[in-house]
């Protein structure tokens, strides 16, 4: 069977004094039958199943466990039989993963079913109980995220998503998002769509804390509960003015960092963890050259911005 994934590439930052090479170390060096690598999130279970370490970077493989009702399986003529699971066992998922020690970088395999990036930072914070936050944002382009940030003028924000009761379970959310949704969802609305649009006096703007503060819990929904088969949120766009007055707008779902792999599945764990990375690594490598561009040219852009402080 031919399958295709996405792969996300993510920036990794942990406000506290440990780092995701520690972590992953500590898990690595755990016996691969051990249930210190397991972490329950939400009615599933989430761990490390396997894992090679190197001077350079970490490339694993991260397993969600269903313990949903399995369900039923049937044959071409409609005999259907449930699937009879044990009281510790549940359909699973795997996801491979590289992180890079140098640049920070995640680079993640996308399943539907497989672990998020958001269950994937809730994962390393209890595993490691971490006092702070473990924060896995999305690597975007140079002309998006850190262009929004430096905008003079923030005109307009359209958003647009379908409404999921997870969304009311989400962490790392801001305040008045979550309000937004919990209202939604206790509306029994369908969907959500948010404009915020500024004065109509020529340099009037949003307020860009609250503007990007909104932007960014909207890409943390898209990436935890989106997949390449169902959008829930369907449209970030930001317009506004660049330093030279000219109108700009970004689409922020589209100009997202990704690629996609193509490979066979076939019965045997072994040999598609084999496939699955191979292909992260790849990803890895063909993209590290561009990536490492954007880090510099972003902490270039922190560095102007405290100088001028």
């Amino acid at each position: 069977m031919h399958k295709s994934a996405k792969i996300d590439f993510f920036n990794v930052e942990i406000s506290d004094s440990t780092d995701l090479e520690t972590i992953l170390g500590k898990l690595h060096a755990l016996p691969a039958d051990s249930e210190k690598r397991n972490e329950e999130l939400n009615d599933d279970w989430v761990r490390l199943v396997r894992g090679k370490m190197s001077e350079t970077g970490y490339l694993g493989d991260i397993m969600r466990i269903s313990m949903a009702p399995a369900g039923f399986r049937a044959n071409l003529a409609g005999a259907i039989t449930a699937v009879n699971l044990s009281k510790d066992e549940g359909m699973a998922e795997c996801s491979a993963f590289y992180y890079d020690f140098e640049t920070s970088v995640l680079v993640l395999q996308r399943n539907g079913k497989g672990v998020s990036a958001s269950q994937l930072s809730r994962y390393f914070k209890r595993i490691a109980d971490v006092d702070g936050e473990v924060e896995i944002k999305p690597v975007l382009r140079p002309t998006d995220i850190m262009k929004v940030k430096v905008l003079p003028v923030i005109r307009k924000i359209h958003i647009a998503s379908s409404v999921v009761d997870m969304m009311t379970t989400m962490e790392n959310l801001d305040e008045r998002t979550m309000h937004t949704i919990q209202a939604a969802a206790q509306a029994e609305s369908p969907s959500i769509e948010i404009i915020l649009k500024s004065a109509r006096e020529k340099d009037a703007t949003l307020n860009q804390a609250i503007a990007i503060e909104t932007i960014e819990s909207w890409l943390r929904i898209h990436d935890e509960l989106s997949d390449e088969e169902n959008e829930i949120v369907k449209k970030v766009l930001v317009s506004g003015k660049d330093d030279s007055g000219a109108t700009v707008e970004f689409d922020m779902l589209k100009d997202k960092m990704f690629t996609v792999m193509n490979y066979q599945w076939v019965p045997d764990d072994i040999e598609l963890w084999q496939t699955r990375s191979g292909h992260i690594q790849k990803a890895w490598d063909l993209n590290k050259a561009n990536l490492e561009r954007i880090r510099l040219n972003k902490e270039s852009r922190e560095s102007e911005g405290q100088e001028e402080e």
